[in-house]
């Protein structure tokens, strides 16, 4: 039976048709894994109608244009894998028709949902010989596509061991963090915001990191997504954010006037009813002013039931805080979006500024849109600043601050001291 929506195979039968064919150990055959960024943006805010026809375009995309395709289903919901036979084993040659494909969808799509920048998530697993468990083959496929998944820079991710490494260590993650969480061993490392105008510390942003048994500093994109997969980044955010509160609060006490500190908060406490009281409950428990604490917000956090997150993000700007989207230049940016959202900052995502300053065309348009940005009185900071030709470059445009390894990486709390505060 045929997925009665697109057209394809369904899942079971793909497997039972797919698992014979690669058996056949005279061609080479390779499992491409594919699905849409944040698709539930296009059916919350277009419709379903409207999500299924981009569907129903997906697959006719790959019935038509996906080179030597053998068989392809619908999975579930936006996710489709293909089975395609290939001449050789080249991943360059993959990469390049990958992104051939990539960018021919997205304008579909686009077409069809207009104001929508889609990304496609791809993983590819090159089928080898003794494989024989269709079901493995499509997993690894499915391993390297989620390891895509927020990765704008590059057109698909081809499995290795190295990610199956990285997927088991991630099922150590919530043991070290319970136990780093309940003897209080997170540890916060700030990195400072340097004023364009000033070449001063204005600012921080606090990043946590876990340390296991031998000592070892584990960084965030070691286990965010596990936290956030699990639901425990909401326990990780409070602990951030209750360390910048004792550190702020002591710097009061100190005589020392504080800077501001902005820390991250995930999209899944948007979804909590006490998320704006339970943040205002701890400054107030530490009696911090709230200017002094930023709130960075991800772009896309804005796609996903927006009206309930503006209606919270405007809740916490009414009690003091500011409020930034980071990443912005990275997913479904849109200058008319930001014009109207409740905050205060925007964060330029690093590879969207080492992207634009590569051309004078992209350099244009960075300009352009800071000056946009500084029009509608927001605040801008550079994130990846690196070398001084892009510090001079960004500080030209109108960015108001930068951040990047140029002047600091994230530095333990009490170095971050004696090195800006202190002194």
């Amino acid at each position: 039976m045929n997925d009665s929506l697109t057209g394809l195979l369904q899942f079971e039968d793909f497997l039972s048709q797919a698992g014979v064919v690669i058996c056949d150990k005279k061609k080479a055959y390779l499992i491409v894994a594919a699905d849409i960024s944040d698709f539930h943006f296009i059916n919350s805010n277009y419709g379903y109608d409207t999500g299924d026809d981009v569907l129903r375009k997906i697959a006719e995309f790959i019935t038509m244009y996906l080179p030597n395709m053998v068989y392809c289903c619908r999975s579930h919901s936006d996710h489709f894998i293909a089975l395609v036979c290939i001449e050789n084993v080249d991943t360059e040659r993959v990469f390049q028709e990958t992104q051939r494909l990539k960018e021919r969808l997205s304008s579909i799509i686009a077409e069809t949902v207009q104001g929508v920048a889609p990304n496609i998530n791809v993983g590819i697993y090159f089928v080898r010989e003794g494989d024989t468990n269709i079901i493995d083959v499509v997993d690894k496929a499915n391993i390297a596509r989620r390891t895509n998944k927020g990765n704008y820079n590059i057109p698909c991710v081809v499995y290795s061991e190295h990610l199956m490494d990285i997927k088991e260590s991630s099922a150590k993650i919530l043991p070290l963090f319970e136990n780093s969480f309940r003897n209080e061993a997170i540890r916060v490392y700030l990195q400072p915001k340097i004023s364009s105008e000033t070449k001063k510390v204005v600012g921080a942003e606090a990043l946590s990191r876990l340390i296991d048994s031998d000592g070892n500093v584990i960084p965030p994109v070691n286990f965010i997504a596990a936290l956030e997969k699990s639901g425990k980044i909401v326990e990780l955010d409070f602990y951030v954010l209750s360390f910048i509160c004792k550190l702020i609060r002591k710097w009061i006490d100190e005589g020392v006037e504080p800077i501001t500190i902005s820390f991250n908060l995930s999209r899944i406490h948007f979804y909590s009813n006490t998320v704006v009281e339970d943040i205002c409950k701890l400054a107030e428990e530490y009696n911090v002013p709230p200017q002094y604490i930023e709130i960075e917000v991800t772009e896309s956090v804005f796609f996903e039931a927006s009206e309930m997150i503006v209606s919270k993000v405007n809740a916490l700007r009414d009690y003091g805080f500011k409020v930034s989207v980071d990443d912005f230049g990275t997913g479904y940016s849109s200058l008319s979006l930001i014009g109207v959202l409740p905050v205060d900052v925007v964060k330029l995502d690093k590879s969207f500024v080492k992207e634009s300053l590569k051309s004078s065309r992209g350099s244009d348009l960075m300009k352009g849109i800071i000056k946009i940005l500084n029009e509608i009185h927001l605040e801008i900071v550079c994130e990846g600043v690196e070398t001084e030709e892009e510090a001079t470059a960004v500080s030209e445009y109108g960015c108001d601050e930068m951040q990047g390894y140029l002047f600091d990486k994230p530095i333990p709390t009490d170095e971050f001291e004696n090195k800006y505060i202190k002194s």
